[in-house]
């Protein structure tokens, strides 16, 4: 028997309660139903329910306990804790049901040595995993213990509980017993999981990120066509692919030019200069085990389906664009489709800029027609002119508190 635990599970298993439950179960548990069985002669079968390491085990609650504390050495002690319904069903069924209710505190003298007794029979049965050698106090005090907690039925009612307490200490090295597997992966190759695939990234001023356009490319500085990464929970697992030539596109001189003459602008403040991480990534990726098996193995794999999806970029955890997947020389690049409203554009935006907007355009292409030579930076900013929005009006409509932003040269 394993354990298989979710990564979520992390924080709450121990790694020593994890990798020992097996040993836990073999032992523990079958030496406490077999004192059971040859004790009291009776058709008791428990159920290991869980093991609790220095916690408040909360499968105490609920009930009463008979409580017997036997001393393992000098400064150790076992505790063994039966419920009042299991002490009940032991009683009823070995010597009779009683007419009154039962109670703990009416145990007879009798009737307490039998399960003082049994508790007894249970420990020599279990002292076999025990150190009983005396440990360094200092050991003692820092020790933790471990709580087995035993559901016991009596044919199809349910009797109670047993819990055995035993210091951490005092339990012999425990035996990684061989893990066998019985299944590998190419049982599953077909089975599907969904993963994030990443093209590349590229880190460009926050000034670009604020002034980025439909239409505008972003050139992913750190990518390769015949690569891509899967992403994984925090880790970045690179693979080899078979670039799709239909992604290639050519950008003309002028275009060139145009972004390059727009990008150059000085920014306005601290904020504007600050270089921010842009990763392109495909959400919600299914491949198969057996591709990401060959992933694993550095064999070249065919992703053509992962081409037709749309392609994110994203600055931290937050999406500011969204767009294809192109490709630029020997690098990718992503071009965009739409852009993420920001939460001040989504407040402030209304149907009454429209008209403003279309008097700013026409006055824009008005003034472009008499300056043939006008670069497209001059359209933009005729436009903005035309708008009566200066440069600080839009840095208040763009929200900083989007990005979670640390830069070592501020």
């Amino acid at each position: 028997m394993a354990v298989l635990k979710s990564e979520k599970d992390n924080s709450n298993i121990t790694e020593s309660l994890f990798k020992n439950y097996d040993w836990f179960y073999t032992n523990i548990f079958n030496c406490t139903q077999k004192a059971l069985d040859n004790f009291f002669k009776k058709d008791f079968r428990l159920r290991f329910l869980g093991t609790f390491k220095d916690k408040d085990n909360i499968l105490f609650y609920g009930d009463e306990y008979f409580v017997n504390k036997i001393v393992v050495n000098k400064y150790s002690t076992l505790t063994i804790r039966i419920s009042s319904t299991f002490v009940s069903s032991i009683l009823d069924n070995t010597f009779g049901a009683k007419e009154e209710e039962f109670s703990l505190k009416k145990l007879t003298h009798i009737e307490t040595e039998i399960l003082k007794t049994f508790t007894v029979y249970l420990f020599q049965n279990l002292e076999q995993y025990f150190d009983k050698s005396e440990v360094n106090k200092n050991v003692i005090k820092s020790a933790k213990d471990y709580h087995f907690t035993f559901y016991a039925r009596y044919g199809k009612e349910h009797a109670g509980k047993i819990i055995v307490t035993v210091p951490e200490y005092i339990i012999k090295n425990i035996k990684d017993k061989e893990c066998i597997e019985k299944f590998g992966i190419a049982d599953f190759k077909d089975t599907k999981v969904t993963v994030n695939i990443g093209a590349g990234l590229t880190r460009v001023p926050l000034n670009d990120i604020k002034n980025i356009e439909e239409g505008d490319i972003i050139l992913l500085e750190e990518s390769n066509i015949n690569e891509m990464f899967v992403i994984l929970g925090e880790n970045r697992y690179k693979f080899k692919i078979n670039p799709n030539p239909s992604l290639i596109i050519s950008i003309d001189n002028n275009g060139g030019n145009e972004m390059e003459e727009e990008t150059s602008v000085k920014p306005q403040n601290m904020w504007d200069s600050i270089l921010v991480d842009v990763v392109a990534e495909f959400d919600n990726v299914k491949l198969t085990l057996g591709e990401l098996k060959q992933i694993s193995e550095g064999l070249v794999i065919d992703v053509g389906s992962v081409y037709e999806n749309k392609i994110k970029l994203r600055v931290e955890n937050q999406v500011v664009a969204i767009g294809e997947l192109v490709i630029l020389n020997d690098r990718y690049g992503v071009r965009i489709d739409s852009i993420k409203k920001t939460k001040e554009e989504v407040k402030t935006s209304a149907p009454a800029s429209k008209p403003a907007s279309n008097t700013a355009e026409k006055k824009a292409a008005a003034k472009t027609k008499a300056e043939p030579s006008a670069k497209k930076s001059a359209v933009k900013s005729a436009v903005k002119s035309a708008n009566n929005e200066n440069d600080s009006e839009e840095d208040e409509n763009f929200d900083y508190s989007d990005f979670e932003i640390e830069d070592e040269s501020i």
